[in-house]
């Protein structure tokens, strides 16, 4: 079989999920950056941070085993949990947003292979900005998913 790498599946994957979840069904999920000028107070944003910096998905790859036929990929995902108030209310904003990622977390704990495209997934390392903008408190909590997968299977 040829070789391939699975992050675009497991993107694809988280997507459906957490459109799936019963938590986060009263925020938006993108695919990614949207070229929408809606204003949006709750966001679970799949393969991007919101910046023009940096990677929205990271890869490795190592030979699995003796006989070099399979590699194993070891990657992240970048997401983000957003929430904007149309207040000053930034505990708020802050605690919505990592309700946000509580149930983002819960989904793919739900379907650790999101849809069978990896072996394993969980939500790795996050951190936490806020701030205000125009339209009020801001919190964003930009997660990553580390996922576990044979490329090319």
């Amino acid at each position: 079989m040829a070789w391939t790498s699975k992050l675009p599946g497991a993107v694809d994957g988280l997507v459906r999920i957490f459109k799936a979840w019963p938590g986060l069904t009263d925020a938006t999920v993108l695919d990614g950056p949207t070229t929408s000028q809606a204003t949006l107070t709750d966001v679970v944003a799949v393969g991007f941070t919101g910046g023009d910096e940096g990677t929205d998905g990271e890869s490795t790859l190592l030979t699995e085993g003796l006989g070099g036929g399979v590699d194993r990929e070891q990657f992240s995902i970048r997401c983000t949990a957003v929430c904007l108030r149309g207040t000053d209310d930034l505990p708020g904003a802050r605690s919505r947003a990592y309700q946000l990622l509580s149930e983002a977390g819960a989904a793919i704990a739900a379907d650790r292979t999101l849809g069978g495209t990896v072996m394993r997934a969980m939500i790795g390392s996050h951190s936490l900005s806020q701030g205000f903008t125009q339209s009020g408190a801001q919190a964003t909590v930009t997660f990553e998913v580390a996922c576990d997968a044979y490329s090319g299977v």
